[in-house]
């Protein structure tokens, strides 16, 4: 390294091209220092055995250079600042006259003179420079004694307060000045010195008994006699009167004060105005940190207290009277339950707290809140909501019918400061009153400005404590709903005796082992019976101790949890529980799952769609209902597992009573994970990795992030299983399926006005085989394609979803076609093409192939025979398609031919019956019920046999099958 200007050089290191190192690797500055962050020890020995002593003066410069930069800086200020607000207010002692005119003997007039400026230069305590001013002041007028005034008060109604009074040059602070109590108070405009205040302009008086604005009361009391005065404003930078010095009888001569010392009084309290405008910023610095201080003393301890309003109003009034100095306190709070607006005839007070400085805080009565006036001063408030702030009782008049003191009330008003309390919404939900400030003094705007910043702290904490209130109410009537409900909820005890007592089918019986299984053959007690058998098959209800009663109870109280929607109803959730029996069973993945995930497992498929509204999560956020405000996401999948939970949180329904608290935590944690995999989003969202997991051979399945994806896919797999159904089963379930969702999709349009997608579009109901091919596509292929190379036992259901998508496919190309087909803008050569590419397919029949008898029914037939002397006119493509859909062709053309001989038959039969009686014997009733019978049978067979009668069938019998059902 090198250490040239005192800054590192960047280098970088290249090996020799000797060396048997490429020439291209290079040692960079990021290396060596990640180097020698991870080796701090050799740092330390290299600087000691190889640094020059330039290089560590120079590391030690600049660490010095750092800590000046980084550590905070301190001032006189700073540490008079800090030691006042800690309690420590202490300043230079002052020097008695005598020894300051010693002093100041063997100085000249501008020595003197910047000697007392600088003497005040760095002091802040405001009584202290007000002190100094006079002292020097004396010093430099020789007068006898004097008094300042600072100005108070807004700006049209200033007023001066007597801070300083007779201070004499052996007088110390403490003997001068004037305590709240005993400070006088000078309007501006009034006396000498008010007159000074107002117009800005000094006044020496020679004789102060010749001047009638002189009160020569003060020396009749003192005893002292006033010969003359001067006085003169202070002012700030902004010329603006922060106080009046007055100076009082010079002791030389006769009393009066020259030009000159008018000067020196004038230059030197230009300097004055300036370090006593400091001070007072510094004063109004400490008074606005003290004040911070207590509010946010006061928000602690409000947000500390929430449970009770009592005890929350008790900590208000008490800091109320500690922050504002008041002798009286009073809070009102307003009653929103009878209205929320703010309108004057809605507000009624509900609560008033009252406390009285030195009397014990007491909660006041209804006749206070209705007859006083100070609740009639807060009701005012409360209405108008605006702060009222009376400093003179008497002479306000645009309140004094509210002021009017009841008999009772012998408490003596002086001054009064009301403030609304006001929520979040701009609401008033109470008022704040404050009363006679101490020391005779009264409400200021800053006092304004401390009550309302205080009012803040009220309302939030208030509306807090009224919030913790409300909730307290609505859990006790949630849990009062929620014991209705669990009675409504969980199965009757009737049905739980009904099933306990029905012996359990046996599983080979109901064929539950089989991919195959139907459940449309079973009753819905038998469906309930068949998922305990799933339980006691796995051996899961000796091992978990689970009573009969118990597990019975249960099954029927999940059963009933589920709506009679459409498909994602209790049938469902039961063909999702037979699929994972059949998967850990019949596809072998028992022997990778523990019992608790086998109970997780089953548990979660009974109960994976409970309460389904038969509408899906994109649903529920449009409506807003309020499960999409409780769960931002899987909102569907989130309420089935609270409505597990309730449910086997219910008495006699918690079939995992015998667990330990960590069997039970870990199963409902499979519960959960199971349940929320069922959300297809979650499913996109974890499929890549359970697809690396399958491509990289994983077999053992130990990790728990690794067992988590495989249990997860498992649950999606038996969610969607139906597409591996038989061809039979599986159509029937995709029309429950398509019916759900044009259901959702008709409220979309008509209710909410919008457009559905469309798998939910009835309009688009032709489409369905085109949609089931893309859904297989998309969702189902891939994951039981991915759990068939995981586990060669569920290949089945890989192979039955196949068998499914092509005979989807197979429906999708004969809509195509017969969509082709209709279209007014084919083509004939389009059709040529396409009857070729099926005519390998579909073999052509010959239109001669009619069954003779059928065509000899009816002599208006005899077109038909013709149709071969028409073909030699017709277009080509034409006969292709009348020979393939011969078939169809020859059945209408039957079906038509026996509908006109039924109709003769039946004219026959009415004509015979109104030339006949009927015979009203017994036996003849009794030929008639048998007739009835076979006629029946005969309808029966009819009609799952329908399109296998012959011509002949129907002679035999005398009627055709129209008669019969007729």
């Amino acid at each position: 390294m090198d250490t040239k200007g005192g800054k590192l050089q960047r280098k970088m290191y290249r090996p020799p091209s000797g060396t048997s190192e490429s020439s291209e690797q290079v040692l960079s500055e990021e290396m060596v220092a990640r180097y020698l962050a991870r080796k701090p020890n050799f740092l330390k020995r290299w600087f000691k055995d190889n640094a020059s002593n330039d290089l560590l003066n120079d590391c030690i410069r600049i660490k010095d250079q750092n800590e000046y930069l980084t550590k905070p800086r301190t001032s006189l200020t700073h540490e008079m600042f800090n030691s006042i607000i800690q309690g420590h207010r202490t300043s230079r002692p002052i020097s008695s006259s005598k020894s300051s005119v010693t002093n100041y003997t063997n100085l000249n007039e501008n020595e003197l003179f910047f000697e007392l400026i600088r003497d005040i230069a760095n002091e802040l305590n405001v009584d202290v420079v007000c002190h100094k001013i006079l002292t020097n002041v004396s010093i430099l007028t020789n007068s006898d004694r004097g008094s300042l005034f600072l100005a108070r008060g807004p700006k049209d109604s200033r007023y001066l307060v007597s801070k300083l009074f007779d201070v004499t040059a052996g007088s110390t602070l403490e003997q001068s000045l004037h305590k709240e109590d005993q400070q006088i108070i000078i309007p501006f405009g009034k006396g000498i010195a008010g007159h000074v205040a107002s117009t800005k302009e000094y006044i020496n008086i020679p004789d102060a008994y010749e001047d009638p604005r002189f009160n020569k009361e003060v020396d009749i009391k003192t005893g002292y006699r006033t010969h003359s005065i001067c006085c003169m404003p202070i002012l700030n930078r902004d010329n603006i009167v922060i106080g009046v010095a007055q100076i009082i009888n010079k002791k030389t001569g006769t009393h009066e004060f020259t030009s000159k010392d008018i000067n020196v009084f004038r230059n030197y309290l230009t300097f004055c105005g300036l370090g006593l405008s400091n001070a007072q910023i510094f004063e109004l610095s400490i008074q606005e940190y003290k004040k911070n201080q207590l509010l946010l003393n006061l928000a602690r301890n409000l947000f500390r207290e929430q449970v009770d309003l009592e005890r929350l109003v008790n900590k208000i009034t008490i800091e109320s009277q500690g922050l504002m100095q008041c002798a009286r306190c009073c809070v009102y709070i307003l009653d929103r339950s009878i209205s929320s607006t703010d309108k004057p005839e809605d507000i009624h007070f509900s609560k008033g707290f009252d406390m009285v400085y030195g009397e014990e805080f007491k909660v006041t009565t209804n006749d206070f809140l209705e007859h006083s006036r100070y609740a009639k001063i807060a009701y005012h408030v409360a209405t108008t909501m605006e702060t009222v702030i009376i400093n003179e009782i008497s002479n306000n008049l645009s309140l004094a019918h509210l002021l009017i003191a009841n008999g009772n009330d012998t408490f003596e008003l002086k001054n009064l400061l009301c403030v609304p309390i006001m929520d979040g919404d701009g609401h008033v939900i109470g008022v704040t009153q404050i009363m006679n400030k101490l020391h005779e003094r009264v409400f200021t705007e800053d006092d304004v400005a401390i009550i309302e910043a205080f009012a803040v702290f009220c309302g939030l904490g208030i509306h807090n404590t009224r919030q913790y209130e409300n909730v307290v109410r609505l859990t006790a009537k949630q849990n009062v709903a929620f014991e209705v409900l669990s009675y409504h909820v969980i199965a009757s005890e009737e049905d739980a005796q009904r099933i306990i007592h029905i012996s359990l089918p046996e599983a080979n019986q109901l064929r539950l082992y089989s991919w195959e299984f139907n459940d449309m053959i079973l009753t819905d007690d038998e469906t309930v019976l068949a998922s305990i058998r799933m339980f006691v098959e796995l051996d899961l209800t000796k091992k978990f101790r689970i009573p009969h009663e118990i597990i019975c109870r249960w099954m029927l109280s999940v059963k009933k949890n589920y709506r009679p929607v459409i498909y994602h109803n209790w049938r469902h959730a039961f063909n999702v529980a037979q699929t994972m029996f059949s998967m850990l069973t019949t596809g072998g993945v028992n022997a990778r799952m523990t019992d608790l995930e086998r109970m997780g497992l089953l548990i979660a498929c009974l109960s994976h769609d409970l309460d389904h509204r038969g509408t899906n999560n994109a649903f529920q956020a449009k409506v807003d209902a309020p499960l999409a405000k409780l769960y931002s996401t899987s909102t569907l999948e989130h309420h089935h597992f609270d409505q597990c939970i309730m449910i086997l949180q219910t008495e006699g329904n918690n079939i995992l009573q015998t667990l330990s608290a960590s069997d039970y935590k870990l199963t409902v944690h499979y519960i959960e994970s199971a349940i929320l995999s069922t959300d297809l989003a979650l499913y996109f969202r974890k499929r890549g990795d359970f697809q690396k997991l399958v491509e990289n051979h994983e077999e053992h399945w130990t990790d728990p992030a690794k067992k988590d994806l495989l249990r997860g896919m498992m649950m999606t797999a038996c969610d969607v299983a139906a597409i591996c159904k038989p061809w039979e089963m599986q159509q029937v379930i995709a029309k429950l399926v398509a019916s759900e969702f044009f259901q959702q999709g008709d409220i979309e349009r008509t209710q909410l006005h919008v457009e559905p997608i469309p798998m939910m579009d009835r309009a688009k109901k032709d489409e369905l085989p085109k949609m089931q091919v893309g859904f297989i596509d998309s969702i189902c292929l891939p994951v039981y394609k991915m759990l068939a190379e995981a586990e060669e036992g569920l290949t089945p259901l890989y192979e039955g979803c196949k068998q499914n998508r092509e005979n989807w496919e197979k429906l999708q190309q004969e809509h195509d076609k017969l969509k082709l087909l209709w279209s007014d803008s084919i083509t004939q050569e389009t059709l040529r093409n396409l009857f070729a590419a099926s005519e390998s397919k579909i073999p052509s029949k010959n239109l001669n192939s009619i069954p003779v008898d059928k065509l000899n029914k009816n002599p208006t037939s005899n077109h038909v025979n013709s149709s071969s002397e028409q073909q030699k006119t017709l277009e080509p493509s034409l006969v292709t398609s009348i020979h393939q859909n011969k078939g169809a062709i020859d059945t209408i053309h039957g079906q038509i031919t026996e509908l006109r001989h039924d109709v003769d038959q039946l004219r026959l039969e009415m004509n015979q019956r109104q030339t006949k009686e009927f015979p009203t014997t017994t036996e003849t009733r009794r030929i008639s019920k048998a007739e009835i019978n076979n006629l029946n049978q005969t309808s029966v067979s009819h009609h799952h046999h329908h399109h296998h009668h012959s011509a002949e069938q129907t002679a035999e019998t005398g009627r055709s099958s129209l008669c019969i059902l007729l």
